[in-house]
């Protein structure tokens, strides 16, 4: 299990650093053909890294009862990802000036009844 978290804690650094990179040295708004796509694969690989390490952490800290660590891997690494791609959908939207708290709240539903269904 510490390869594991090595490997998302790596992710998380790279995602960090990439984001960092395209928001202070490549500005989305002058270069959008070369900074957007990277902008959103950095937004991605950040919030799935930082989401999945957390939900691993959690689990690995507070509970002292033994856990299938492979299965809870996938499962936190599946909830990560799909949390990636809705913060990036909410950030495509608000690029295009469509975003309403609402529709933040209806995209974030929507996959979390993803996970509700893919979990089962």
């Amino acid at each position: 299990m510490t390869g594991a978290l090595a490997g998302i804690l790596l992710a998380l650094v790279f995602g960090a650093s990439s984001l960092a990179l395209v928001l202070f040295r490549v500005s989305p708004l002058t270069a959008p053909e070369f900074a957007l796509p990277f902008l959103f694969l950095s937004v991605l690989v950040l919030s799935s890294a930082a989401t999945a390490l957390l939900f691993a952490l959690t689990k690995s800290l507070l509970t002292h009862q033994p856990f299938r660590s492979r299965a809870f891997i996938s499962s936190s690494l599946r909830q990560g990802i799909l949390l990636g791609i809705a913060t990036c959908v909410v950030l495509f939207f608000h690029l295009l000036h469509i975003l309403n708290w609402w529709i933040a709240v209806l995209v974030y539903a929507v996959f979390v009844l993803i996970e509700m269904a893919v979990g089962r």
